[in-house]
């Protein structure tokens, strides 16, 4: 049983509101209640859940988690919002940033995903395993979130063709897999393994974005690094010389 520290008040009324509190010790509260529900609706099924028996998990009576939601459907829109549309919001602000080119800002919004996947625990993967639970008057908002984010990486790469930073791939399929190559990390990533979020969110972007770059960039990518390795050349060419 997991234990919170957590007090009731002695009226036993509620707050209803999903709506995020200032209050920082309510807060953290709610984003603790949010990862034990999650954890619970997924390893016994949202149906078979109920707010007794998470108020039971946590060690408290059942007055104390309605002051913080009011059902087990608020508990799981308030994970939907904090998994799903958050991160759209952030992605459209990439995705939109002015003076970057296609391809700077398709890697900024590949790399801040996978960073904000790895860096939120397991409710993501939890949520992704919910999918076929959530009641119908969740669902609509869900999908609505996930259509956001495919659409954001569909134009962000139709961009990108029509100024030849791409390839003329098929964009659909094309955000179809950069999105999985993203998910996907949620699965296998260790915490504890020889790469942090950060340098593993470099490499799913570099690999993203060499599926669909046009040739011209990469050729101009190489064009560069080979005036980099003669620079180099010439500084060491120089140096040697000073040392003779």
């Amino acid at each position: 049983m997991t234990e919170l520290r957590i007090d009731e008040t002695a009226s036993g009324q509620t707050n209803r509101s999903t709506k995020r509190d200032s209050n920082p010790r309510k807060e953290l509260v709610r984003e603790e209640l949010m990862d034990i529900a999650a954890r619970m609706f997924d390893e016994r099924g949202f149906d078979r859940v109920s707010m007794a028996m998470i108020a039971s998990e946590v060690g408290l009576g059942r007055s104390a988690v309605y002051h913080y939601f009011g059902s087990k459907d608020e508990i799981l829109a308030a994970i939907i919002d904090s998994e799903a549309n958050v991160p759209v919001n952030r992605m459209r602000v990439l995705a939109h940033e002015p003076g970057k080119t296609a391809t700077e800002r398709l890697r900024n919004v590949v790399t801040d995903g996978v960073v904000r996947r790895l860096s939120s625990g397991s409710r993501f993967v939890r949520l992704a395993r919910l999918e076929a639970q959530i009641p119908p008057d969740l669902r609509a908002d869900y999908n609505k979130s996930r259509r956001a984010i495919f659409d954001e990486y569909v134009h962000l790469i139709d961009e990108g063709i029509a100024a030849r930073e791409f390839r003329a791939v098929d964009s659909h399929i094309a955000a179809f897999g950069i999105i999985g190559m993203g998910t996907w990390t949620s699965r296998w990533f260790n915490p504890k393994g020889r790469m942090t979020s950060a340098e593993v969110a470099v490499v799913i972007a570099d690999l993203a974005l060499a599926s669909i770059r046009s040739s011209s960039v990469q050729d101009r990518v190489l064009d560069d690094t080979r005036q980099r390795l003669r620079m180099i050349g010439v500084d060491i060419s120089e140096l040697l010389a000073t040392l003779t």
